[in-house]
């Protein structure tokens, strides 16, 4: 006779939707190092984000035309996608490109993690979501972490040193960015995520046009050697079209907190990137900063479960 056994064992499908989360984010976070390889010595920061932005808006309506389910948008919602191109894809966008090229690759990695605390934050005031203490500890840890890392700078001797203007613009794009999944939320039940990507970066494009598109147009890329070249489609189609698309698969797999979770890979991969491919040195005091962006993120992501006098 057979002993049955509890043992769990984990799905295929977990196995693989975990799998693509953490090549998202590999994907995100080595997104960095391919930036700072051609910007801004080989292209200007304003031509790399155009390019990223246009050609991304090319392949996802590329995408769609494969795509059975035909969706169309309601008139009122042109408005919101229009403002949620304009905050998560042209601003954010140029900031963070513009900051990568201008600090140091590590810093970069690291200060995008702030992203989840700012959305609780901008949740808070603008949705009135409940602001609990773990998160005020979250946000006094990550701001800890944010000021010794940017403090830092002063004292820097390194390949890529970094620039208070360039750290300033990757927290400006963290701002960006997250007030656009605040603002998202609004559609973002009402049409697929590709579809809802598809028209961000359509009018992100169109509002990136006038101040980035000299940018690009007059690059030498003539000069491009083989590996500029991969660096620019490393960063178009994985560092931020299947960076995207699984993350979106993700959370119609998993949702959004379990998801998100995921997003503590992105420093590692950045710095382990940084350091083995740039000679990037990884100091004590930015492991501090690091740990206390990370645990500032961890603690604000915390769900607290509410004392409920009737169960006991």
């Amino acid at each position: 006779m057979e002993k049955s056994s509890n043992t769990k064992h984990p799905q295929p499908g977990s196995i693989i939707t975990a799998a693509a989360l953490v090549a998202a984010n590999f994907f995100y976070g080595t997104n960095v190092i391919a930036v700072k390889q051609i910007a801004p010595h080989h292209v200007q920061a304003l031509g790399i984000s155009f390019a990223r932005i246009f050609f991304t808006a090319i392949l996802l309506t590329m995408l769609q035309l494969f795509n059975s389910k035909k969706e169309r948008i309601e008139k009122k919602d042109y408005g919101l996608l229009m403002v949620a191109g304009l905050l998560g894809v042209t601003l954010n966008q140029t900031f963070s490109i513009m900051g990568i090229a201008s600090t140091n690759p590590i810093h970069s990695s690291l200060l995008i993690m702030s992203t989840p605390i700012i959305v609780s934050v901008l949740a808070a005031i603008f949705l009135k979501e409940s602001f609990a203490g773990n998160k005020i500890i979250g946000l006094l840890l990550g701001l800890s972490g944010a000021f010794l890392l940017i403090k830092s700078r002063a004292t820097s001797v390194e390949v890529h040193p970094p620039t208070l203007l360039g750290d300033g613009l990757i927290l400006a794009g963290s701002v960006c960015y997250s007030s656009y999944l605040i603002l998202i939320r609004k559609v973002s039940k009402k049409y697929s995520p590709i579809t809802i990507l598809r028209f961000v970066f359509i009018f992100g494009a169109l509002f990136s046009m006038p101040f980035s598109l000299k940018s690009f147009v007059t690059a030498d890329w003539q000069a491009f050697s083989g590996w500029d070249w991969f660096s620019i489609l490393y960063i178009v189609i994985l560092g931020t079209l299947a960076a995207n698309l699984l993350m979106n698969w993700g959370v119609q797999q998993w949702g959004p907190s379990k998801t998100g979770s995921f997003v503590y890979f992105q420093p590692v991969f950045g710095t382990l990137g940084a350091v083995l491919l740039m000679g990037e040195q990884f100091t004590i005091v930015k492991a501090i900063a690091g740990l206390l962006i990370v645990a500032g993120v961890w603690i604000t992501s915390l769900k607290l479960k509410k004392n409920n006098p009737a169960k006991e």
